[in-house]
């Protein structure tokens, strides 16, 4: 099961006490207090996609250790960005990526597997009559050469556009501007916010807003958009027919530890999928 060990909100304890640290530096230099913690008592310790962190990791942590006795502890789900590079630079056990790996990326001494796809939904307001949008409209929305939704087909009214913090190096933001927006900038007149789950929020109280959000994070309240025509099936999101589809990955060092080795498998057995295909698509 998922815990955090006594020791950890000790050290985390004495950390806030002799100084003042930024609260980005303190997350991080808390998962690395953690890392260690864990490789001395067979824990494992996750970093990363908090699309992974918070809809895959819990359940199968309860499984795995329930198998194992082996442990697993969440020190962060700040993004994949950052879990990424503690892995290449050997300061994490377990990285979650949700986005698909860059040639560079691809290339350090590390070792990733694939455990299943997950949907990003395009989500409006349910009082936003527009039910489909191309991926140039989409492009040009998020761009900001598509300001008011009457040029889409819906309401006169300005669109408000709700993102994640760009500086967070969140993968779905990522993912959406490449293969979206062809590189292209976010509009700078958007409304940022911390996590997707803060984006459907904002969505619910905005009838003139727009969201790219993972699929698990859907709740009443916000409407999703076909894109070119395609909605979000399993068989689109395999055939690649619903363009706004992703990889989630697990990351590790090459040479894993036999714990982390044992989890990597454990999260490709059919008890394993069967976790994932909860709330995405599985990859077997």
């Amino acid at each position: 099961m998922m815990r955090q060990s006594r020791d950890a909100r000790g050290v985390l304890a004495g950390a806030l006490r002799p100084r003042a640290m930024p609260i980005g530096s303190l997350v991080w230099a808390l998962a690395v207090t953690l890392v260690s913690l864990g490789s001395a008592s067979a824990e494992i310790v996750y970093v990363g996609s908090s699309t992974i962190g918070d809809h895959i990791i819990p359940a199968a942590a309860k499984v795995f250790t329930a198998k194992t006795g082996i442990t697993l502890v969440i020190a962060d789900t700040s993004g994949s960005g950052k879990a990424l590079e503690m892995v290449g630079q050997g300061r994490a056990q377990l990285a979650g990526v949700s986005r698909s790996l860059t040639v560079s990326e691809k290339q350090q001494r590390i070792r990733y597997e694939i455990i299943g796809y997950d949907a990003v939904g395009v989500f409006v307001h349910p009082t936003n009559p527009v039910a489909s949008l191309s991926r140039q409209q989409l492009k040009a929305v998020f761009t900001g050469r598509i300001t008011n939704w009457k040029e889409v087909g819906g309401p006169d009214a300005q669109i408000v556009c709700i993102t994640e913090v760009w500086g967070a190096k969140r993968a779905q933001m990522i993912e959406f501007q490449e293969h979206v927006m062809d590189g292209g900038p976010y509009r700078e007149d958007r409304k940022e916010v911390d996590r997707q789950s803060d984006q459907v929020t904002a969505l619910t109280a905005d009838a003139f807003g727009i969201t790219a959000a993972s699929f698990a994070f859907t709740r009443p309240g916000v409407k999703a958009v076909a894109i070119n025509g395609f909605s979000p099936e399993p068989n689109n999101v395999r055939s690649g027919a619903y363009i706004l589809s992703r990889p989630l990955l697990l990351v590790s060092p090459a040479r894993p530890s036999a714990e982390v080795k044992q989890f990597l498998d454990f999260m490709l057995t059919l008890e394993g999928q069967k976790i994932v295909a909860g709330k995405f698509v599985p990859v077997r």
